[in-house]
Order: C-alpha cells, then structure tokens, then sequence
C-alpha cells in the first residue's frame, strides 16, 4: 500500500501544518486542504491492486484538483469556501474512507478521523456563530485526530499469532485493505471452495467449516493456504 501510505503521510503532514496555522490568516485554506487529501488517503486504498495501483494516482490527482478547485474560486472571485452541494461531496469523499475502515480493527480510528472532519467540515461553514464554541470545536477536532493515530497505532500492534495461519493472512489483508476489497476476495475465495470442494466458508472473521463433522486434510489446508494467497499476490502491499 506504497502509494496510499504516500497519500495518508502528505494528508498528516497537512493536518499539522493547520495546527501550526491555528489562528493565522491562512488557517481555513490549511484546514481544507487537510480535508481534502484525507479524502484523497481513502480512495487511494480503492487503488491498491496490481496493475492499477500506480496508475490510481492519476484519478486521485484529478479528484484532488476537483477538491481544491474552491480554493482558486475563493482567491480569485472571493467565493465562500464551501457551498451546501461542495459541502455534500467533500464529506461523501471523505465517508468513503471511514466507512471503508469501520468493520476492521482500526474502525474505531476511521470513527475519529471522520468525526473530527465533520467538525473541521463545520467550521469552515461558519458553525458555530460563537467564537469561544468555534474556538471548542476545533481543539476538540484536533484530539479526536491524535486519538486516531494513537489508536491505530496500538491496534495494528495487536499480534495474530494465536490464530491459524489462514485466518492470520484473511485478517491482515482485511484490516489493511478494509471492506471493499474484503469483501471482493471473500466472493472470490468463497467460489474457489465452492468450485473446489471444501466444506469451508470465508466470514468476514475468519475461515468457518459449513459443517461440524467436515474434516479438512493436510494437502487440503495446504491448497487453502495457498488459494488465498494467490488471490493477494496482486494487491500492492
């Protein structure tokens, strides 16, 4: 996940530059642009197959200069930063990362991230009126995304080496890629058993057997194992 960490590092980097800004002149266009590329972070991710996964950068590029066309209108024609509809589609953005991250083991991080961006979101909108509950909102915003790192961090620390080795790769993949390509490689793997003969079915937790009596042999754990893998091999880890 090369290109989508790059994206994730320069989405940070932007955040802390608008903490540095907090108060200065330039701190509703650091703010946004902090909001844009943490929306950019996520739909990297969508990216993150073989032979796509460079290319991606592209369509991430061209999404960033929809994003920040505000910005040059506001420069330019002194426009308000954000309308009702601009207002719609940088949250529907940035949604698609967190939503992407919630059934995982970093869902309570993507929880944070999210809520501080709608925070963010409402205060480049003028809400609150009061500056001393603007003033609130934004160190609040600006915990919520400490919190989300910390989190994280101690979450992808969670060790997996009490789980069997299938379920150790099906659970790493998961929680690195997150919901959409999860839920890509079960329906593939689901239809390779299927098609192969294994009485196994991949959940969204682990490899489950369709019966209680079903016994798997060695050589069948082995082509499981690998089936998996092979299916992995194209995401660009």
């Amino acid at each position: 996940m090369l290109h989508a960490l790059s994206w994730t590092v320069a989405a940070w980097l932007a955040w802390f530059g608008a903490l540095l800004l907090a108060g200065a002149e330039g701190e509703a266009t650091a703010r946004y642009l902090a909001l844009c590329l943490t929306g950019c972070a996520g739909i990297a991710v969508l990216g993150a197959r073989r032979p796509i996964a460079g290319t991606w950068n592209f369509v991430l590029l061209g999404l960033l200069g929809v994003l920040l066309l505000p910005l040059a209108e506001n420069a330019v024609l002194s426009t308000p930063l954000l309308d009702p509809l601009r207002l719609v589609f940088v949250s529907a953005t940035v949604a698609v990362g967190v939503l992407n991250y919630l059934p995982t083991r970093f869902g309570l991080a993507a929880l944070l991230v999210g809520a501080a961006c709608l925070m963010e979101l409402s205060l480049l909108m003028g809400w609150p009126e009061a500056e001393e509950r603007r003033s609130l909102l934004a160190h609040v915003s600006h915990w919520l995304l400490a919190g989300a790192c910390w989190n994280a961090m101690f979450a992808g620390r969670r060790r997996l080496a009490q789980v069997a080795a299938f379920d150790r790769e099906w659970l790493t993949f998961r929680d690195r890629f997150g919901l959409m390509w999860g839920q890509r490689i079960r329906e593939q793997f689901n239809r390779a058993a299927a098609n192969a003969g294994w009485p196994v079915f991949l959940r969204w937790r682990g490899l489950r057997k369709t019966a209680r009596e079903a016994v798997l042999s060695v050589a069948d754990q082995t082509a499981i194992v690998a089936t998996l893998r092979g299916m992995l091999k194209r995401f660009d880890a």
